[in-house]
């Protein structure tokens, strides 16, 4: 048996899918300059052959054995069931604090009921294993054992689902974003100023998938899609 990473992501329409891998081949474009980037939107990450990096938005990531995937599955199947559309307003781009280029929505309930309905689909399933590392490559391990943390409340997240992007009663860090590409050189920054204006980004999110995650927190292996079928109260 294997421990795999999971990422249940909302994926981006055609429209705005195909926005993300030409802002993401642009930006790649211009980091040759500075080493180059780690991968491009719409492409296989190098040296893999399981799929191309899905632009996507983030949900919850967990770990769980290779074999526990279709239950992951199949949960998230009837948490589709009782989610509604989210109207995704995108706010503004900005660099990570490893320097990857991201759009950012503006942090909304409908964005904050769909997180606690998949977390709370899907988070036992995961029997409290963590994932070995972050989508920065930092060993998650390593920032529990941390007798100071900078961030309490990460590692507080991290303990309780072991996920640390949770809107829940104590903390609203879920943040929802699109990573556009990964730069080799950490240290530099790709000006942003090239890029369609942000709200181009702004669209309805109305399907959830299952990925088997890569380095950099790209989506790879695709388990699953499911639409969410709850329909708006008007």
């Amino acid at each position: 048996m294997t421990l795999v990473t999971l990422d249940v992501v909302f994926v981006l329409p055609r429209r705005l899918r195909q926005l993300a891998v030409t802002c993401s081949n642009q930006l790649a474009d211009a980091m040759e300059a500075h080493g180059g980037a780690c991968f491009r939107l719409g492409s296989d990450f190098p040296g893999q052959s399981d799929g191309p990096c899905e632009p996507h938005v983030s949900i919850f990531m967990m770990a769980v054995e290779d074999h526990e995937v279709p239950a992951v599955g199949a949960a998230l199947a009837e948490a589709a069931r009782t989610c509604e559309p989210v109207t995704a307003t995108a706010t503004e781009y900005r660099h990570n604090h490893e320097g990857a280029p991201e759009v950012f929505f503006d942090r909304t309930d409908e964005f904050r009921d769909v997180q606690r309905a998949v977390v709370a689909a899907v988070e036992p399933l995961r029997r409290g294993r963590l994932r070995e590392r972050g989508p920065g490559g930092e060993p998650l391990a390593a920032i529990l054992d941390d007798p100071n943390p900078d961030d309490p409340a990460r590692v507080r997240q991290l303990r309780r689902y072991g996920f640390d992007d949770v809107s829940d009663d104590e903390d609203d860090r879920f943040n929802p974003h699109v990573t556009l590409t990964w730069p080799r050189d950490e240290t530099t920054r790709t000006d942003l100023f090239v890029l369609p204006s942000v709200g181009e980004f702004s669209g309805e999110l109305g399907e959830l998938a299952l990925y088997g995650m890569s380095p950099n927190g790209t989506c790879t292996t695709k388990h699953g899609a499911w639409t969410l079928t709850r329909s708006r109260v008007r």
